[in-house]
């Protein structure tokens, strides 16, 4: 069950949510970057740090902001969150995703830049995950944007029909 919302407030409420989608697919990239100059030798004590404020100072909270907006457009709007499968879909990887940059990836980080400034080298296994992560997470944000723009129209579940 949807509540209306007036079209200035859902116009403002998709610009904040498309605004943080769109900062957080950037981000990632920024982290993706990073992920890479450390694959390629850079020197950790310059990557992890950066990487952890990033992710913790940018990412999570644009994740937070970006998947809160969704909930309210889905609520507030016609999509509902349960009543089609690309909605449900974006819901369920925004989630997980924000659940990982919250408890996986922002203290990873943060464990990662303590080692570097103890000036801990980093083996070239233990440098990968800084890229595959973002990689990864880019891959499905681009994945949520297709379904934000084509909006396949497959139902969870059927309307009832009325009676006239």
């Amino acid at each position: 069950m949807s509540t209306s919302v007036s079209p200035p407030r859902r116009k403002l409420l998709l610009t904040v949510h498309v605004a943080t989608a769109v900062s957080v697919l950037g981000t990632d990239l920024v982290l993706l970057v990073l992920g890479i100059s450390s694959v390629r030798a850079a020197d950790p004590q310059t990557v992890y740090p950066a990487a952890d404020l990033i992710a913790t100072w940018v990412l999570a909270p644009l994740a937070i902001l970006a998947l809160g907006s969704g909930v309210l457009l889905g609520l507030l709007t016609r999509w509902g969150l349960f009543r089609y499968w690309w909605v449900t879909i974006k819901l369920a990887l925004t989630t997980i995703l924000t659940g990982i940059i919250l408890f996986v990836l922002v203290p990873g980080l943060d464990a990662r830049a303590d080692a570097a400034n103890a000036a801990r080298a980093f083996t070239a296994a233990e440098r990968l995950p800084l890229a595959v992560a973002p990689a990864a997470g880019v891959a499905l944000l681009i994945l949520m944007v297709v379904l934000a723009v084509y909006k396949p129209p497959w139902r969870l579940r059927s309307r009832p029909k009325r009676k006239v």
